[in-house]
């Protein structure tokens, strides 16, 4: 599921810990990495599952700290899905990444405060392997509410803070949304943050809030009409409906914003600054840096923690089916490749 609406995982996940003197060794693809071995623990192999705490820094600050949070990680330990360099990481390791900022850029994925020539240091410290997904599932129990509450928190303070440092900007957006909405006769509410939400359809219930997850059909345009991603339109790969979960900032922060003044069934617009959405970076080619953006939204469904669970561990299982597939054609396929064998003797 290639969504641009998905904010890029390894802009704000990871980073950097101490490497005792050792050398990153560089990959193929311009990537370094070197890992850091307990020296006690045993080979992860396909199939189990992963604790990792993940530290993520970028000069002096902290991006992300998951035992700042509570918030373990609990990964499938997937080969295929994994990067090369976690192949051979034993539980007690640390693995740690760096990345230039100027290749994050380049590729489309780099966040509003990156600057060029600088680096996003990633750090995943493999606590503790398990045998299986139900065995993860009930270690992962106990960290969840509370993790959820800080990340939630936090990331509400840098979004106001950055709010607050970027008036000019904020003004200026705002006077693009407003001509905007004026030239094509829209009228909406504006959120404290920013956003413009134009409501066609109200739905029924209550608003949207932090506790709920939002099922949703959603289009994305830029201004001058170009769509850049949908989940209703067969050109773009991907017609499962989205899941939003409104106390985690997996989605563009404007969609959180847009969000919570819609309710189960409503339809409408969800009009996003660009300081609420890509950025100064954009997500080239499709969307240019600064660009205000429109969505067309329909809240299909407002679903518990558990459904969600439930649809996303259904997701996954049909992409696991799917990757498995995907191997056994490609064994199947380098056998016909192969040579006949010779005779005896010959």
């Amino acid at each position: 599921m290639n969504r641009l609406i998905i904010l890029a995982a390894s802009v704000v996940l990871f980073a950097a810990a101490g490497c005792n003197g050792q050398r990153f060794i560089k990959e193929k693809d311009g990537s370094e990495y070197m890992i850091i071995r307990d020296g006690k623990g045993k080979l992860a192999v396909a199939g189990e599952f992963m604790q990792v705490n993940i530290l993520a820094k970028y000069k002096d600050s902290v991006l992300f700290s998951s035992v700042e949070s509570s918030a373990p990680r609990f990964i499938p330990y997937d080969t295929m899905q994994l990067p090369p360099y976690f192949k051979e990481v034993h539980e007690g390791d640390s693995l740690v990444i760096r990345q230039s900022t100027d290749s994050i850029m380049k590729s489309g994925g780099g966040a509003p405060f990156m600057e060029k020539g600088q680096y996003i240091y990633q750090s995943f410290k493999i606590v503790k392997l398990f045998p299986t997904k139900e065995a993860a599932d009930s270690a992962a129990k106990p960290f969840e509410a509370g993790a959820k509450g800080v990340s939630y928190k936090k990331a509400v303070e840098s979004i106001e803070k950055e709010i607050a440092a970027n008036d000019s900007l904020v003004k200026a957006d705002d006077k693009i949304i407003t001509d905007f909405m004026a030239k094509n006769n829209l009228k909406g509410t504006k959120t404290a943050w920013g956003t413009y939400v134009v409501i066609e359809t109200p739905g029924t219930g209550a608003n949207i809030n932090q506790n709920d997850v939002a099922e949703v059909n959603y289009t994305g345009r830029t201004f001058n009409d170009s769509t850049f991603d949908s989940n209703t339109d067969k050109n773009f790969n991907h017609m499962e409906p989205l899941y939003v979960d409104m106390s985690e900032f997996r989605v563009i922060p404007g969609w959180i914003d847009g969000l919570k003044l819609m309710k189960k069934g409503s339809k409408g617009k969800i009009i996003i600054p660009s300081y609420l959405g890509y950025g100064k970076n954009g997500m080239p080619p499709k969307i240019a840096p600064n660009s205000n953006l429109i969505f067309d939204i329909e809240v299909t469904d407002i679903v518990g923690q558990d459904v969600y669970q439930k649809k996303m561990a259904e997701q996954q299982e049909e992409m696991q089916k799917q990757r498995e597939m995907m191997q056994q054609e490609m064994q199947r396929q380098q056998q016909q490749q192969k040579p006949p064998a010779a005779p005896n003797g010959k």
